[in-house]
């Protein structure tokens, strides 16, 4: 079973491997297409460290710039 967040409808989902469609894996993270539940339709979704910390440096950096916009000269 995987717990899966259905991107049309928002909710969290529990899912069986058999509505797993396809498992890639990727240099930096694993992508599972998998059919949803909810809407029906089919979401890849995305997992590993490396992504992980990719998205975290991404926000971080994105603090920082406003940070920087709001502090006076």
């Amino acid at each position: 079973m995987l717990m899966i967040t259905c991107t049309v409808t928002g909710n969290r989902e529990f899912v069986g491997l058999d509505a797993v469609r396809s498992v890639t894996n990727h240099p930096d993270h694993i992508a599972v297409a998998v059919t949803c539940p909810a809407c029906g339709g089919e979401h890849v979704h995305r997992t590993g460290r490396r992504l992980d910390e990719a998205r975290r440096a991404a926000r971080l950096e994105a603090a920082v710039r406003r940070a920087a916009e709001l502090a006076p000269a």
